[in-house]
């Protein structure tokens, strides 16, 4: 009794520890990069629920309403309006503690770490409006339902309603996931057979009665924002008309993002698979099903995003977990040779890994670069030398042992360097995959310009009145959302203080009785573009060839002193 009282709080400490890590990386430096469009529209939203306006709520009310709240308390920023994800994205690190009968306690708590650092979901954690809430949503009201908690699940089967177009994507999934597992398993020839679910009219009702009243409360403010009930109701047709629009986002950069963003889970997945499959495994057949139907509907879809792959990244990685669990096993045999054998396969590994990366990003010529494809090729057949010597000379346990924890340590040190990047932590911003649409970039730069104009000019903060002309972008006028803003399509009218306008709209009456600066407004990635020396130096760099817009800030001259007319 004592040594299970001790297991279970060692577990519940692991999983507090990986709680603890999910949320630090997802509320670390999360307000300092700038919305982007597609984040801000979500965010006005919020905003102008929160000034009393009526605005009309997209089909994903529950992340505006929460965000207004959040606003209500913090203040608007962009950390409040990318808090509601964060705090979503953290709580899917207890998921797997609902599925320990069927992963396994190791391969619970181990996957319990991988929701907490994998790229893509932390990734997807720090953007405003992501399919993130939706995934949590579910994940944790099937779980909350499988113990037996009927009443906190249908609360958040009443937050899933609400969680936008992604909900329908992850719901068809799991459908058809059910109807190819059930399928499979009964015409097993054993017919080992997987647990029916079983689902009790009153819990069904309690749930749902739950469920109803968070969908009316939530999804109303409290009656104080009605729209949002409709709202909810339009991500139904919202989703099913993405079937007949078409994006610029091809299958195979969906399929990038999985090759580069999760090759460990890729091959531990794999691994998984092989074994359990031929046996019909009943865990392994329902997790291969689900992961099938998601990455189908995430790529026949003509309107897909990278986001979509949130879905599948859930299966896969619970797939990868059962693996690791079956090798970390204490050392079998020799603990000094195993490690040693784990520390020469990562320090080849690395070595590879600079190799490689030295051929990508250094101007090199032809018989520099053949050189180091044969010191990397060298490398490899070195390490495999290695095992083999190792395996005949000493034991084939140590051998096998050791350079299968060798591999994984590297795999693990690329996964968590590409964790960093994805969570937008590195020093340099990087270019990612997850997010959609274009970057907006010098916010804070113009943010700070137009402040240090106005405390010239007032003394105070934002109390400059500003005309914008000719620019659609939800992400200025989240910036602009404090300032006396006015907007028009096409000129400006008036002598404002300031004036934001395209560079297609630059006129000589604005050059005459205003000084200008330009900046960089937003950035268009382009992956649609890249050439194979490109995709090699974005895999080192996570840098790329982009598409740039600039606008220009017109300031009147009669904000300076003594000020003189000049173009930008």
């Amino acid at each position: 009794m004592m040594e299970t009282s001790r297991s279970q709080n060692l577990e519940n400490g692991l999983l507090a520890l990986a709680f603890g890590l999910a949320l630090a990386l997802r509320l670390l430096r999360l307000g300092e990069t700038p919305l982007s469009d597609d984040e801000a529209r979500w965010a006005m939203q919020a905003f102008d629920l929160t000034r009393g306006a009526r605005p009309a709520i997209g089909p994903q009310p529950a992340y505006v309403m929460l965000t207004a709240l959040a606003f209500y308390v913090f203040q608007a920023s962009n950390f409040a309006a990318r808090l509601i994800p964060a705090l979503f994205g953290s709580a899917l690190v207890f998921a797997p503690t609902f599925f320990r009968d069927r992963l396994g306690n190791k391969a619970a708590l181990i996957l319990a770490f991988i929701l907490a650092l994998e790229p893509g979901l932390l990734s997807l954690s720090r953007l405003a409006g992501s399919p993130i809430m939706a995934v949590s949503a579910v994940v944790l009201a099937w779980g909350l339902w499988r113990a037996g908690r009927i009443q906190a699940a249908g609360l958040l089967a009443g937050v899933a309603l609400l969680s936008g177009v992604s909900l329908w994507l992850g719901l068809l999934g799991l459908v058809a996931a059910y109807s190819l597992s059930r399928g499979f398993l009964l015409a097993s020839v054993d017919k080992k057979e997987e647990p029916v679910p079983s689902f009790d009219r009153k819990d069904l009702l309690t749930a749902g009665g739950f469920a109803l009243g968070l969908y009316l409360a939530l999804g109303s403010m409290f009656l104080l924002a009605p729209g949002g009930l409709g709202a909810g109701l339009a991500s139904i047709p919202a989703y099913f008309g993405g079937w007949i629009n078409f994006t610029d986002v091809p299958g195979t950069r969906l399929l990038a993002a999985l090759l580069f963003y999760q090759p460990l889970a890729l091959i531990l997945a794999i691994a998984t698979l092989a074994r359990g499959l031929p046996r019909r495994d009943p865990l392994t057949v329902s997790l291969a099903s689900w992961l099938l139907a998601a990455l189908v509907l995430a790529f026949a879809n003509p309107s897909r995003q990278v986001a979509d792959l949130a879905w599948a990244l859930i299966p896969l990685w619970a797939l990868a977990a059962l693996e690791l669990a079956r090798h970390l096993i204490p050392i079998q045999d020799g603990t000094w040779e195993t490690l040693g054998m784990m520390g020469l396969t990562v320090s080849i590994l690395v070595f590879a890994g600079l190799n490689f990366a030295t051929i990508s990003l250094v101007s090199l010529d032809a018989t520099a670069i053949q050189l180091r494809w044969g010191v990397l090729i060298g490398a490899l057949a070195l390490l495999a030398l290695s095992v083999g010597l190792v395996a005949f000379g000493w034991s084939m346990q140590t051998a096998l042992q050791g350079s299968l924890w060798g591999a994984l340590a590297a795999a693990v040190i690329y996964t968590l360097t590409t964790s960093i990047g994805a969570a937008g932590l590195r020093t340099v911003r990087s270019i990612e995959m997850w997010p959609s649409g274009p970057l907006t970039m010098q916010a804070g730069a113009l943010s700070g310009q137009m402040n240090d104009l106005a405390r010239w000019k007032t003394g105070a903060d934002r109390s400059l009145d500003v005309a914008v002309a000719g620019l659609d972008s939800p992400a200025l006028r989240w910036m602009l959302r404090d300032w006396n803003a006015t907007y028009s399509d096409l000129t400006i009218s008036g002598d404002p203080s300031l004036a934001i306008v395209t560079e297609q709209l630059s006129s000589p009456d604005l050059e005459a009785a205003y000084r200008g600066q330009s900046f960089f407004w937003r950035s268009y990635p382009g992956w649609n573009q890249l050439t194979l020396a490109d995709w090699l130096t974005w895999i080192n760099t996570r840098d790329l060839p982009q598409g740039q817009e600039n606008i220009l800030l017109w300031v009147r001259n009669d904000v300076f002193v003594n000020s003189q007319n000049k173009t930008p």
